[in-house]
């Protein structure tokens, strides 16, 4: 499928200039001919290696530009679909190395390794075919000292969620809302795992109007609105309530 998906949608790509054009066309079908081996091993020989750095350097290629005819290939194929699950979650890059850094690269956990965190928004058929993503978002951490233990609790709960990493868990909701929007004869399922179970997600699914299905991996085990009658062994909190069957 992924050779297919090269095939199909590099011809769209425009960096504004027809050699850089032409070199991804090769690049993308270096990698996507030997997906899991290096990019000196994918491009089979020095020069070709040297040209794919080069292109990587260029200014005009961009993470979006780049991204962007996959995003809007994977739209069209979401739409021939009768449902779609538009599942998120993050990954690490890791680009550790023994000897010398990658420049640029942020610290994934404490200063034991180094990379980059991409948090992509993939369609899947129900039987788990994926079709692409339609949104992707990357970013490293900067180099800080760590923040002390008992400091955390505090800062975090002082922090706004725009200024927190968690903030892509609503940023990726949002946008599966809106491609759900585009495609109304197309059920969307938005799916996260638990750290997804915040507030501000549970709250932006209420809005108006409701296109988008979502399931979210429970975390929390959050209190219920009092005011119900409920039976005896109900509870007044989310686990406790669905334990009881009394939903």
């Amino acid at each position: 499928m992924l050779a297919s998906w090269v095939t199909e949608e590099v011809k769209d790509v425009d960096l504004q200039d027809k050699r850089l054009n032409d070199r991804f066309a090769v690049v993308l079908d270096q990698l996507a001919g030997h997906p899991t081996a290096s990019i000196p091993a994918a491009c089979g020989g020095s020069t070709e290696m040297r040209a794919a750095y080069r292109f990587f350097d260029n200014e005009k290629v961009g993470f979006e530009n780049v991204l962007q005819p996959h995003i809007e290939a994977t739209c069209k194929r979401m739409a021939d679909q009768p449902v779609v699950i538009l599942a998120q979650d993050t990954t690490e890059i890791d680009l550790t190395r023994p000897e010398q850094q990658v420049v640029g690269a942020g610290p994934l956990d404490g200063n034991s390794r180094r990379g980059i965190f991409l948090h992509p928004l993939m369609g899947f058929t129900p039987d788990g075919t994926p079709l692409g993503i339609i949104y992707a978002e990357a970013w490293m951490r900067d180099d800080e000292s760590p923040t002390p233990k008992s400091d955390r609790e505090t800062q975090r709960k002082h922090t706004p969620l725009e200024e927190k990493e968690s903030v892509r868990w609503l940023d990726t909701y949002r946008q599966a809302r809106e491609q759900a929007e585009q495609i109304p004869e197309t059920q969307s399922i938005c799916v996260a795992d638990s750290e997804a179970d915040i507030y501000e997600v549970l709250e932006e699914s209420q809005e108006e109007p409701q296109k988008l299905d979502w399931i979210v991996r429970a975390c929390q085990n959050r209190a219920l609105q009092k005011g119900e009658e409920q039976g005896e062994n109900a509870g007044n909190h989310l686990r406790e309530r669905v334990l009881s069957k009394d939903v």
